[in-house]
């Protein structure tokens, strides 16, 4: 799963993913990865709703 890709290229404010819970730890290295970038996490039906946000540029 390469969500980095994602988070670089693309010109979205917001990316939702649904992902197995074991892919928790690949979302929290994106993060960490790529800058910009806020994640939320929920648990829904078996799954991981992972929605992550660009932070607001800064004045």
């Amino acid at each position: 799963m390469e969500i980095g890709w994602y988070l670089r290229l693309s010109r979205a404010d917001e990316l939702e993913f649904l992902v197995v819970p074991k892919a928790r730890p690949v979302l929290e290295d994106q993060l960490a990865t790529v800058s910009g970038w806020t994640l939320a996490v929920v648990e829904q039906d078996g799954f991981l709703r992972a929605v992550f946000r660009r932070e607001p540029p800064r004045s």
